[in-house]
């Protein structure tokens, strides 16, 4: 059975995207993680960085088989709320022009912010995870981390 993922590409009005540096492994994110029934990426992005956001599209199911994970990518606006200075998951917030993504980003982020870049819409995609990030995610799954 896989595990489900929800994650949300918010904008700003600099057309700016939201990221947020994860607090269990250092790198950027997209707001959002692991959903059981009943959650929500909403959710996930009012825990992980405060503000409320409302959902306006989804970009599409990436799923890596490799992992047995299933991560469904939204794009999204904020409708009201404050930013979290120091989260239980998240270490630092931080808008960024698609342009100019960070080096370190979780494995496969850059590529479903192109496919938003590039207009996707309910695009389904499997992924192939290779690299050294994708292998340390592995190891950690496999380990129980």
């Amino acid at each position: 059975m896989y595990t489900q993922g929800a994650f949300v590409i918010v904008l700003n009005e600099s057309q700016q995207i939201l990221l947020v540096k994860r607090k269990d492994v250092p790198l950027w994110d997209l707001p959002g993680g692991r959903v059981d029934p009943g959650e929500s990426a909403v959710r996930e992005v009012l825990e992980e960085t405060g503000y409320n956001a409302a959902l306006s599209a989804k970009i599409g199911v990436y799923q890596r088989p490799k992992f047995q994970d299933e991560q469904h990518v939204f794009f999204g606006s904020i409708t009201g709320g404050q930013a979290v200075a120091d989260g239980t998951e998240t270490a630092r917030l931080k808008w960024v022009s698609p342009e100019r993504l960070p080096l370190f980003m979780v494995p496969n982020r850059k590529r479903q912010i192109n496919d938003f870049k590039n207009g996707a819409q309910d695009v389904n995609v499997t992924v192939k995870d290779r690299g050294l990030l994708a292998a340390i995610d592995l190891l950690k799954r496999r380990l129980g981390k």
